[in-house]
């Protein structure tokens, strides 16, 4: 099945693909996570390019799937396809990292400091002295503010009604 779905056998994502399958094969829970990512407009091929990209997507509870989709989709309004081409935004934490990157950009882009969409890949994979430096950094009237927000101690509504 790892065959098919394009993994080349020398590399260490077709291990790995491999165990997470067997896993999810024995336990009978493929086709339901499949339905997960489905419930997000996964269709089974966009799920499986996710699951080339990083197996472990597929070992993903339900519920961190939900919640960070939750946000990311419908809070931040990133296409749901945006993120199947970078599945390891899933694996990290919504309260660490999703969230505090996410605001900052909220802001930015209510004061109007950013205009262009930004790269979800880089928001959420760079290390946090790139974000602060690239991001925070980068806007040093509001640097303290953005931290602020960063940090969780201001929401991106109460900066812009400040």
């Amino acid at each position: 099945m790892t065959k098919e779905m394009g993994f080349i056998h020398m590399k260490s994502e077709f291990v790995l693909a491999i165990q997470v399958f067997a896993k999810l094969n024995k336990s009978r829970r493929w086709e339901y996570k499949l339905q997960v990512y489905e419930k997000w407009r996964w269709s089974k091929d966009v799920t499986l390019l996710a699951f080339k990209k990083h197996p472990i997507c597929m070992l993903l509870s339900e519920d961190k799937i939900t919640k960070s989709m939750n946000f990311l989709v419908n809070e931040m309004g990133w296409p749901s396809e945006a993120i199947a081409r970078y599945p390891l935004i899933l694996f990290f934490s919504l309260e660490k990292r999703i969230v505090p990157r996410c605001s900052v950009v909220q802001v930015l882009k209510l004061k109007g400091l950013i205009q262009t969409d930004v790269s979800l890949a880089t928001l959420m994979t760079c290390k946090e002295e790139k974000f602060l430096k690239n991001v925070v950094a980068n806007f040093p009237e509001n640097a303290p503010l953005l931290l602020d927000v960063y940090k969780g101690q201001m929401g991106p509504l109460d900066v812009v009604a400040s």
